[in-house]
């Protein structure tokens, strides 16, 4: 499993072979930055709505920097201009990967999936999108909400990591969710009792762990919001996944 690590290209440079860059400099409206070192094996992400006359220039730049792959999908383009966008970067030998809701059967793509879950299985989820897309990357996007309840959208409210620190430093004692694959517990917050979700270094390794258990190829984290040591702890953790679903370095 390859392990990209999404950042600006002078705010991380990434040596360990064990992970790649996925490099955020990138957007459809701009002109591509100048003098960007190489990055073997790594990672294109273009922000902004798709532009498939770009697939040349982009091509070029990821020869010159040996990029393999383009993560791309976060604005509202219309479906025709993304396939066109996937065929061509398909046609010069580069990856597309596109986010759920860009991502539609047929375009050669990769789909990106969020691990970020306030409800619901985890597993059941990448198990059901895999049943579409055969190839998923996933997002391990760092979990920290706090919810109302009762809470009838599910949606909560951003958790300052500040905030977390403070609760857990008081004595809030976390249980693990299975389903979730995050840490939760109760808190009063301003007289209000809050649900809290989070991830930390454990619950990334566990979802290393899962994706793969599940045959994912590739997982993006993105920094500062997860470390280059959590990253390679990540990327520890699912190296040493058995066959018995379980990984030595987390305890199973």
């Amino acid at each position: 499993m390859q392990i990209y690590l999404a950042a600006e290209a002078a705010e991380l440079p990434v040596t360990d072979p064990r992970l790649r860059v996925a490099c955020v400099d990138y957007h459809f409206a701009r002109p591509f930055p100048a003098g960007l070192p190489v990055q073997r094996e790594g990672a294109m992400l273009m922000g902004g709505d798709v532009d498939a006359r770009r697939v040349p220039e982009i091509a070029s730049e990821c020869r010159r920097r040996e990029l393999r792959a383009v993560l791309t999908g976060f604005g509202g383009s219309p479906a025709l201009e993304t396939a066109r966008f996937c065929d061509g970067l398909l046609r010069q030998g580069l990856q597309p990967i596109l986010t759920e809701s860009a991502w539609r059967a047929g375009c050669g793509a990769e789909e990106l999936i969020s691990t970020a879950l306030s409800g619901g299985d985890l597993r059941s989820r990448l198990e059901e999108a895999r049943a579409r897309c055969p190839q998923l990357c996933l997002d391990l996007e760092r979990l920290c909400r706090s919810f109302p309840l009762p809470c009838p959208d599910g949606e909560g409210d951003p958790l300052p990591r500040q905030t977390l620190t403070w609760l857990l430093r008081r004595g809030a004692k976390p249980s693990f969710s299975e389903e979730l694959m995050c840490k939760a517990f109760h808190a009063e917050i301003k007289g209000e009792t809050r649900f809290i979700l989070f991830d930390d270094r454990e619950t990334l390794c566990r979802k290393a762990v899962l994706a793969a258990s599940l045959g994912i190829g590739r997982v993006f984290l993105l920094y500062p919001e997860w470390s280059a040591e959590d990253a390679l702890a990540a990327a520890e953790a699912a190296a040493g996944y058995g066959s018995d679903g379980k990984s030595p370095i987390i305890g199973g």
